[in-house]
């Protein structure tokens, strides 16, 4: 007799391959998503920071500068940098650059020194996020001298 139909053993194979390579592709997928959240959080982090990174530029210039930092605060030449961490944003003469919004401000510090005429002002924070894997640390030192 020629049958031409397909036996229970391969239907059972054939159902069992599909679910195995459903499931291959469904963990695959569920990584990419997670790759793309933290690559494009990170993004977002990155172009926040560089914008921060520009203003506080801009308020201290490089030579008769004067800063005094407190707590979560620099006083640079009349104008002021704050981090706010509550309000997960750096506030810079009265200006806002918030975080994006999946972001919050884990933990921060704000120092300045000087020696001579040589003087550094040292911003960090430490950024986390649900679509991060690992935490993201802006740690960047501005250079001006007296």
């Amino acid at each position: 007799m020629n049958n031409k139909g397909f036996t229970v053993v391969e239907l059972i194979a054939s159902f069992a391959l599909t679910m195995v390579i459903t499931v291959f592709l469904f963990e695959v997928l569920i990584e990419v998503k997670d790759i793309f959240a933290d690559t494009s959080t990170k993004t977002a982090i990155q172009q926040k920071a560089s914008i921060i990174s520009k203003n506080i530029g801009n308020i201290l210039p490089s030579t008769g500068s004067v800063v005094s930092c407190s707590g979560d605060s620099c006083n640079i030449n009349g104008k002021t940098l704050k981090i706010d961490q509550s309000g997960k944003k750096v506030v810079i003469n009265g200006q806002n650059f918030n975080m994006p919004d999946t972001v919050s401000i884990k933990s921060y510090s704000l120092n300045n020194s000087c020696n001579s005429s040589n003087c550094y002002l040292y911003v960090k924070m430490i950024l986390n996020s649900g679509n991060l894997k690992q935490e993201y640390t802006y740690d960047v030192t501005y250079y001006y001298s007296l």
